[in-house]
C-alpha cells in the first residue's frame, strides 16, 4: 500500500473536526460524485473486503499525536511541569522519531519537557461561538421571532498548515488528486454550502515513510478507531481513551435522514501492545442508518513502535 502525506490550509472557519471517519465519507462520496456509482460501491466494497483505504486524523504541520502509553508520576518532578505534559495532545514528528524504538512514559515524559511551552497546540487556530439565526426551511426566511443558535467555529490563521495521511492501494495518486480537487470545490464538512470548510490543498508526497520501529511490538494509531474482536484477542495490553460519536451522513443521503447510531471510538494516540504487527486493524461498520447502504469507517491507521518492558 502507498502512503501519500497531504499538506493542506484552510481558507477561512471549519465547524467539523478533521477527523479520519469524516475525511474517508468525503473520499467516498467524491467517488460517488466523479466516476459514477459502480466505481462508488467498489471503493465501499473494497474497504468492507479487508483492502482499506487508511486515513488518519488531520494535525498541525510536524506533528503527530501523543501517545496514551501508561502514565507514572514521577515524584521528584515539577506537579505542574507533570500536568501540561499530561495534558499535550500533540507532539513533534521528530522528536517521536527519538522514542519510537523504545515507548514508555518516561521517554515520553522527557521528550516533551521541550514541549510544553511550545505554542503549536494553540497558535494559529482560534475557536468562537458565533450566534445564529434559526431559518424556517419552508420559506427561507427567520420566523420573525428573533431565533438564535450557537455554533462552534474553529478560525485558521492564513498560513497555518496541516496535514493528513491516505494510505492505499485501490486509489492512484491522479485519482487522490481529483478526489482533493473535488473537496476543494465542494467544501469540508458542516455548512459547506454557505463557505465553511474552505480548503486549499499544497502538496501530495508520495511514498511518505513514516518514523516506525523495525522491532516493533505495538502500534500507536494515527486516527479514531473501532477495533474488531481479533484486534482485542490479538493485543497483550493497550492503553486508549474512549468517546462517543454522533456521526452524520454525508453526501445527497444528508437530506433525508442525517444522522447515524452512535458509536463509541477509541481516540488517536491509543497504543496497542499486540502478538502480531499487522498493516491495519479497526473495521468498517454496517447498520449503521436507516439505509442500510450507509457505512461508517472505524479503521485505525497504525505506526509500528516498540514498546519498552
Amino acid at each position: 500500500m502507498k502512503t501519500y502525506k497531504i499538506n493542506f490550509r484552510l481558507k477561512g472557519s471549519a465547524i467539523t473536526p478533521f477527523q479520519s471517519d469524516t475525511i474517508w465519507g468525503h473520499f467516498a462520496w467524491a467517488c460517488f460524485y466523479i466516476w459514477g456509482e459502480k466505481f462508488g460501491r467498489e471503493f465501499i466494497k473494497a474497504n468492507k473486503n479487508g483492502n482499506p483505504t487508511l486515513v488518519t486524523n488531520a494535525y498541525p504541520d510536524g506533528y503527530i499525536p501523543v501517545p496514551l502509553v501508561e502514565i507514572k508520576y514521577i515524584g521528584d518532578e515539577d506537579s505542574q511541569l507533570f500536568k501540561e505534559i499530561k495534558k499535550r495532545k500533540i507532539m513533534k514528528i521528530e522528536n517521536f522519531r527519538k522514542i519510537k524504538d523504545n515507548l514508555s512514559w518516561d521517554s515520553v515524559f522527557n521528550i516533551l519537557k521541550t514541549e510544553v511551552t511550545d505554542s503549536a497546540r494553540s497558535g494559529g487556530i482560534s475557536k468562537f461561538t458565533v450566534m445564529r439565526n434559526k431559518i424556517d426551511r419552508l420559506t427561507f426566511t427567520t420566523s420573525g421571532e428573533g431565533e438564535l443558535f450557537a455554533t462552534d467555529e474553529v478560525f485558521y490563521d492564513p498560513e497555518f498548515k496541516m496535514w493528513f495521511a491516505v494510505r492505499t492501494d485501490f486509489l492512484n495518486r491522479e485519482q487522490i488528486e481529483k478526489i482533493l480537487k473535488h473537496i476543494e470545490l465542494s467544501g469540508f464538512g458542516a455548512d459547506s454550502s454557505i463557505g465553511r470548510g474552505r480548503l486549499e490543498f499544497i502538496s501530495i508526497e508520495e511514498d511518505y515513510e513514516f518514523p516506525e520501529s523495525d522491532n516493533a511490538n505495538a502500534f500507536v494509531s494515527l486516527s479514531n478507531f473501532i477495533p474488531t474482536q481479533e484486534d482485542l484477542n490479538n493485543s497483550e495490553d493497550m492503553w486508549y481513551s474512549i468517546f462517543t460519536k454522533y456521526p452524520k451522513v454525508g453526501g445527497h443521503f444528508a437530506l433525508s435522514d442525517p444522522f447515524k447510531k452512535p458509536l463509541v471510538f477509541m481516540e488517536a494516540g491509543s497504543v496497542f501492545k499486540v502478538k502480531q504487527v499487522k498493516n491495519f486493524y479497526g473495521r468498517v461498520i454496517e447498520n449503521v442508518h436507516s439505509n442500510s447502504e450507509v457505512v461508517q469507517y472505524a479503521y485505525a491507521f497504525p505506526l509500528k513502535v516498540r514498546l519498552e518492558g
